[in-house]
């Protein structure tokens, strides 16, 4: 690549002596707009995430929709794999549809598998599920 060089009004080159900017200045010079280029791409990613939070919340609050839409169109045997544990009564268990075994209350997978339902212990027995290990 040819080097450039500085040129007397005559066209002849200047040396490093009779070059008027010093290289401390040219190096000085050249930092300078990193700091405002810094701070622009720093503002212009909180605005671009101040944008996108509403579009977030928006795209949640519609999800929800879509969730209680579905959820009630569900039958008994389909319900949302978030179900709402029942009221404190004695006997209930979460079913494992998937496996087909049960969880009682206090272990680890209680009401935590992905597809399941609350059923009480002597039904869960009856439709086949067997206790889990």
């Amino acid at each position: 690549m040819p080097e450039f060089r500085r040129l007397r009004s005559d066209g002849s080159p200047l040396n490093e002596k009779q070059n008027p900017v010093k290289p401390n200045t040219l190096n000085r010079h050249a930092t300078k707009p990193t700091l405002p280029l810094l701070l622009g791409c720093v503002l212009a990613v909180v605005i671009a995430a101040a944008g996108v939070a509403p579009l977030r919340a928006q795209a949640t609050q519609s999800a929800g929709a879509n969730e209680l839409l579905s959820a009630s169109a569900a039958t008994s045997d389909t319900q949302a794999p978030q179900q709402t544990p029942p009221a404190k009564i004695s006997g209930m268990v979460w079913v494992n549809t998937d496996a087909g075994v049960y969880h009682k209350p206090g272990t680890r997978w209680y009401g935590k598998t992905k597809h399941g339902k609350y059923m009480l212990e002597a039904d869960a027995i009856k439709a086949g599920y067997k206790p889990a290990k």
